[in-house]
């Protein structure tokens, strides 16, 4: 494959929502934010839900977790587009999948939902002194096991006769609140394509002190059909993106609404700045075509655009942009959807 780099940046747009939750207090789930009450995803949530995606439909290529890697990215698409890490071998790989947070554009309100939450009924084997974790309330109650009993290890103290004990695996409903917003919010991920199924092996000349690194060999696992199928994976997953950190039982849309799509000979990510909003829902259009223009200098790239009405308040300047740029190297496709067909028809040389 000639291609060294896809860029995709998207925006979506979610109802009431907390995608990805911060630490908060022990009963209230906080929204994650930045620049004094914007929301924001993190990166590392926005990787596993990609991951997801990707695994939905190829369950078969996923041959262990992120928590015991194996470290054959010849066989194992997890270990060789998400990256590894093996202490005990000595062995790490960058990955070739980066992500951005999912940065929320626009100042909203935050509502609190009420919640049950599924927590430990504590009875100490001693002297059967019932104690209830703060981890189910925000008050505490008569009986309450205080901070200072809890250690580490899953051991407790109880309050009344002191004595340690392993906490035990009861479970009851306790009250507690979530932090819910709803916003647009822009994501980016990059996929290094000359990374895929290449093995960095330093070459290290001498012994002990007397080592040193002489160059670096490549060692090459697949061939460009394999190449091209684990690139174009990518690209259908961020289509069906849904599994974010906070979404084990709850829906909300995080596929693309507006997408842009960078098929590179170069590895860049100026392509990411180029979906950037003000609090209104305004794309600036002066930046938004010279990050266009910047990017379509690169050699021997396209460029695929699609969006769903009623996202951007300023649609028309922006869709004026695309129109005005339209041309042998900048596709507009209808829908989000249509642009990453069109991306991958064009990976596929048709």
């Amino acid at each position: 494959m000639n291609e060294k780099c896809v860029i995709a940046t998207w925006l979506f747009k979610t109802d009431l929502s907390n995608m990805n939750a911060g630490e908060g207090s022990t009963n209230l789930k906080e929204l994650k934010t930045y620049n004094n009450g914007l929301p924001y995803i993190s990166g590392q949530s926005v990787r596993h839900a990609l991951r997801k995606s990707i695994q939905r439909e190829h369950p078969e290529a996923f041959k262990c977790t992120p928590e015991f890697p194996c470290g054959q990215i010849d066989e194992c698409w997890l270990c060789d587009m998400f990256g590894y890490l093996l202490p005990k071998e000595g062995a790490k790989r960058w990955s070739p999948i980066k992500a951005s947070p999912a940065m929320g554009q626009i100042r909203s309100t935050i509502t609190t939902d009420l919640i049950f939450r599924m927590v430990q009924d504590i009875e100490c084997p001693k002297c059967n002194e019932k104690i209830y974790p703060l981890a189910a309330r925000g008050k505490s109650e008569e009986g309450s096991v205080k901070d200072k009993n809890i250690k580490q290890g899953g051991k407790l103290t109880c309050p009344k006769c002191k004595e340690d004990f392993e906490a035990p695996y009861d479970i009851r409903q306790a009250l507690a609140y979530k932090q819910l917003t709803d916003n647009i919010y822009r994501a980016n991920i990059s996929l290094d394509i000359g990374a895929l199924g290449v093995d960095e092996i330093p070459k290290i000349v001498g012994e002990g002190k007397d080592a040193k690194m002489d160059g670096t060999d490549y060692k090459t696992s697949y061939d460009d059909d394999e190449r091209k199928k684990r690139t174009i994976s990518v690209l259908n997953a961020i289509s069906n993106i849904s599994d974010f950190a906070n979404q084990s039982r709850e829906m909300t849309n995080a596929s693309p609404d507006v997408v842009l799509i960078s098929v590179q000979n170069q590895y860049n990510h100026k392509l990411s700045s180029a979906l950037r909003m003000d609090e209104n829902g305004n794309i600036d259009k002066r930046t938004f075509e010279d990050v266009l223009n910047d990017c379509l200098t690169l050699p021997d790239t396209k460029l695929f655009a699609g969006m769903i009405s009623g996202i951007i308040s300023n649609e028309p300047d922006i869709k004026g942009v695309l129109e005005d740029l339209k041309g042998d190297n900048l596709e507009i496709s209808g829908t989000p959807r249509q642009a990453i067909d069109a991306a991958i028809k064009h990976l596929n040389g048709d």
